[in-house]
């Protein structure tokens, strides 16, 4: 069973079937055509684009579109023409940002980002996304192409490049992964909807007992990165959670979502289409945003209450994310056999829910076999940056942002903040070579498990005040 058997069209529920582009301009990733009879989608280097409409970029949580993007009719044109490698520079061309501070002068932004002038500017980048398109993927990380989008880019969040670069170690990283060790493997693979760069999908992969995903975002940039650079093993489709899901009912052992639900416009819909894709209705909704607790992530957060409607008459249980990253740090698994007191939730800002009709589910269960942020190659976590100290090398924990120390503040209570190495540990650690403080630095999350062509090794630092941020 593959992706395209468990492919519906959202519109008339009918199956695909998948004509191929006369040319196939990039190896491991599939250009061509989804066609159902009645409508037409484009799949470019791999990733079903299932959507309607233009194909954006959209904002983080308010889903507001900040860099506009081709039609769905222009990129099906595209992938059948001779070269159908210009479809995915559509999608990965953002309007570069003006260099020199120039943004900020009217004088001469505005020649630059209207009319010739951003034709021009926007000429170049196709250029760049074509020239690093006909290298080798192994000449990029991921970091490379989050840096391209985020702070190369006009339009779209800075601060969102050390928001999802920085992801390994995060509390919310940290819940998911205890939250999910309630999984097994099995013949289904996993949906994971606003699934983003697929960091969790990559450690489900990684598992000693693979979890097979299927991640879905209505950006395809994530998508498109996460699968040449992070979850490599795992499948993608780029859709819209505001619309039905394009999956036939119970192609996946169980649905999830993490740290986006509570930004979704229609909840309902899509807890009800992630409830029909899955067995036994199992869906794991992770770190929803409790609206009774400011500051509000979203306009669309709901209190405790509002979010257990949406579950009908499913069994439901109610954690707080403190309590699933305790279990994580202390080694135990998630306590799902009772319910704790609602009103002790309520004070609590980021809220998860699980539901299911399989009893077997709500156990208190043990603590994983493995350690689920050690999976995958171990490297240095790139928010240590390390600092020359006479004849050894000093790994300092640095926020890069005040917003990224707000949103993270717990780290401190479980990442050292300064750990000293001797250079030869130091090297070892950056080729990946066991050394006697190994287990030692992962169990303290200074080494974490992330995939091999993720990031470069950590810049060093010379200012221990300065708060800017990561640099390559």
């Amino acid at each position: 069973m593959g992706l395209l058997d468990l492919l519906r069209c959202p519109q008339c529920t009918t199956e695909f079937t998948f004509e191929h582009s006369p040319i196939q301009p990039l190896a491991s990733g599939a250009f061509g055509v989804l066609r159902c009879g009645t409508h037409e989608y484009p799949v470019i280097d791999g990733i079903p684009v299932i959507r309607n409409g233009h194909v954006s970029v959209h904002d983080h949580t308010t889903l507001w579109t900040e860099v506009p993007g081709p039609t769905v009719d222009k990129l099906v044109d595209l992938v059948r023409s001779p070269d159908p490698l210009a479809a995915l520079v559509e999608l990965l061309a953002f309007p570069p940002a003006l260099p020199w501070g120039l943004e900020h002068t009217p004088i001469v932004r505005l020649p630059l980002t209207r009319g010739p002038g951003q034709r021009m500017l926007i000429a170049a980048r196709r250029r760049e996304i074509r020239r690093l398109l006909n290298q080798p993927v192994s000449q990029h990380t991921a970091q490379d192409w989050m840096r391209l989008c985020y702070l190369r880019s006009r339009g779209t969040n800075p601060e969102l490049y050390p928001y999802f670069l920085l992801r390994f170690g995060q509390p919310r990283m940290l819940a998911a992964l205890a939250l999910y060790s309630v999984l097994d493997s099995g013949p289904k693979p996993i949906l994971d909807l606003a699934c983003g760069f697929g960091h969790i999908m990559y450690l489900l992969a990684a598992r000693p007992a693979p979890l097979w995903s299927i991640g879905v975002d209505r950006n395809f940039f994530q998508l498109w990165v996460a699968r040449r650079w992070i979850a490599t093993d795992c499948d993608f489709v780029c859709a819209d959670a505001a619309l039905r899901l394009p999956f036939a009912d119970n192609s996946f052992a169980a649905s999830v979502c993490s740290d986006a639900f509570h930004c979704l416009p229609d909840q309902q819909l899509a807890y009800d289409e992630l409830r029909r894709c899955a067995d036994n209705n199992t869906v794991l909704l992770d770190r929803v945003g409790n609206a009774d607790i400011d500051p509000r992530d979203s306009p669309h957060e709901r209190t405790l209450d509002g979010y257990l409607t949406l579950t009908g008459t499913t069994s439901t249980r109610i954690l707080g994310e403190q309590e699933l990253l305790t279990s994580y740090l202390t080694g135990q698994g998630p306590a799902l056999a009772t319910q704790r007191p609602l009103p002790e939730l309520r004070q609590e800002k980021w809220l998860t829910l699980v539901s299911s009709d399989d009893p077997k589910l709500f156990r208190d269960h043990d603590k994983p076999t493995y350690l689920p942020h050690a999976q995958g190659q171990l490297a240095i976590n790139p928010i240590y940056r390390p600092r020359p100290h006479g004849d050894h090398i000093q790994l300092r924990f640095m926020f890069p942002s005040d917003w990224y120390a707000f949103e993270n503040a717990t780290m401190r209570d479980y990442h050292p903040t300064q750990i000293t190495l001797t250079h030869n540990e130091y090297q070892d650690l950056l080729a990946g070579r066991h050394t006697d403080h190994t287990d030692e630095l992962t169990a303290r999350f200074v080494l974490t498990g992330m995939p091999p062509r993720y990031a470069h090794p950590p810049a060093p630092h010379r200012n221990s005040t300065s708060r800017t941020p990561i640099a390559d």
